[in-house]
């Protein structure tokens, strides 16, 4: 009897209808059935409408449940990709942090040097709890749940820069990238229109540094409007090798980068169980061969099968440590993702050479600097601030930095106290100090007989 080589399939569950794919043989078989609001009822019409083989899954989110952008992170921007998404989807009525479960992609500029490439994609949690309730209710292994939109790309493989357009039923996908790696990507209501794709293109561009992209491939666009495309762009518009109809599903049927992964940490924990109650079934199974074995081959056979029998046993014993040895692993990981955020609150939120720079540049020529103490230490907060600064962090999912202060303290000679409030007037003045205070200033005669005076100043700047 011939077995048949099947991949995973490829699921979309969109806001009107599901659609899904996967290669059996080398061939693509796909199908496509409409969502009547019960998830489990549309799915099951779904792998049954069609010769799908096996219950490995990818499910890909599209529609009003899901959002995708593309953004780009500055160099030495002070935030992290994480941070600046999660910032940017604060107060959002629909994909705020309460509603939605958020995933980011983070690459290098293809040049090397410019700002980082940043797609981050949020989905509703309820979406998310409906589809894995019905892959368990129908017995489906869930490999991965990501957005369909990014699963696009690994639809056809690609060398160099390219750009392309994937239209959907309902949307029209820009996307660019480097060989493999999806770096840019813009969703829109189809169909797009020539000067909002030129423009698309061009951003895309100038995010990847290039002059221009070559050759726009399309897939799902008739041969018609390709080559309106062509006179429009100004450039070559083909067709995937192999002409693809629906590359979010094949996408998704396709071994590749996950850019995008939303499947629930209790999931990935099941995954783990059920391979190892396989291990355990199969060691069972194993054992009871032997003892029937050992029925049948009498006592000659004895002492083989008992050392066969303690074979087993220390491999359930290795099995066992190795769960151990998992949960110890994730504890560690744990304690130094605490340490990394103790650290990363004691980094310094300035740069020393600036400061003593705006510090010396500030002084007039009547004055001599003796001595310049900078402490960089917490801010101070009272009581009162500290509890309410809990309870905010009690709500916020992503931790906060502690503030800091910058403290300079300043000693030397001026020619006259005026120079002394010139000067505390001037750091006053570059706006980098939120408070400047004489501490001392006394007259003094100096060596050649002339008047002087001494002076202490404190200065002080909130950093972050």
């Amino acid at each position: 009897m011939k077995v048949q080589k099947a991949g995973r399939i490829g699921v979309v569950v969109s806001d009107q209808v599901l659609r899904a794919a996967q290669r059996v043989d080398g061939h693509l078989v796909t199908a496509s059935v409409p969502f009547d609001k019960d998830l489990k009822r549309s799915l099951k019409q779904l792998l049954t409408s069609s010769p799908f083989v096996g219950k490995d899954v990818v499910v890909g989110v599209e529609g009003s449940r899901v959002l995708v952008e593309s953004l780009v992170v500055p160099p030495g921007a002070s935030k992290s990709a994480q941070a600046v998404s999660a910032e940017r989807l604060k107060g959002d009525p629909v994909f705020n942090e309460t509603n939605a479960a958020l995933s980011v992609a983070v690459a290098s500029s293809p040049s090397g040097g410019g700002p980082s490439m940043v797609i981050h994609a949020a989905v509703i949690h309820e979406r998310i709890a409906q589809i894995m309730t019905a892959c368990r209710e129908l017995q489906l292994q869930v490999l991965a749940v990501e957005a369909a939109a990014l699963a696009a790309w690994r639809a056809w493989s690609g060398a160099g820069l390219q750009v392309r357009l994937v239209r959907t039923a309902t949307a029209d996908i820009v996307q660019a990238g480097m060989d493999g790696k999806l770096l840019f990507c813009r969703i829109v209501d189809q169909p797009i229109s020539s000067i909002e794709l030129r423009a698309t293109i061009s951003r895309a561009a100038s995010l990847l540094s290039t002059d221009g992209f070559d050759v726009l491939t399309c897939s799902g666009v008739e041969p018609e409007e390709r080559h309106e495309m062509v006179k429009e762009l100004g450039m070559a518009v083909e067709q995937p090798a192999e002409p693809i109809d629906d590359a979010e599903a094949v996408g998704l049927a396709t071994d590749g980068v996950i850019l995008t992964e939303f499947t629930p940490p209790e999931e990935r924990l099941l995954r783990i169980k059920r391979k190892v109650r396989k291990v355990r079934t199969y060691m069972c199974g194993a054992a009871g061969v032997l003892v029937a074995v050992a029925g049948l081959l009498g006592y000659q056979r004895i002492d083989s099968l008992k050392t066969r029998q303690l074979l087993l046993e220390q491999q359930a014993q290795s099995a066992q440590a190795a769960e151990a040895a998992l949960a110890a692993a994730q504890a560690q990981l744990g304690l130094v993702k605490s340490a990394a955020e103790h650290l990363a609150g004691a980094r310094p939120g300035h740069h020393m050479s600036v400061l003593f720079s705006l510090i010396s540049n500030t002084a007039p020529e009547q004055m001599i600097l003796e001595s310049i103490k900078v402490d960089d230490v917490p801010a101070h907060v009272d009581d009162s601030a500290r509890k309410d600064k809990k309870k905010d962090k009690d709500k916020e999912e992503t931790p906060t930095t502690q503030p800091r202060v910058v403290e300079a303290r300043l000693a030397g000679l001026a020619g006259s106290d005026a120079a002394v409030r010139d000067y505390a007037d001037g750091l006053i003045a570059t706006g980098a100090f939120s408070d400047v205070r004489i501490e001392a200033s006394e007259r003094v005669i100096l060596e050649n007989g002339s008047g002087g005076e001494r002076f202490r100043i404190f200065a002080a700047a909130e950093t972050r």
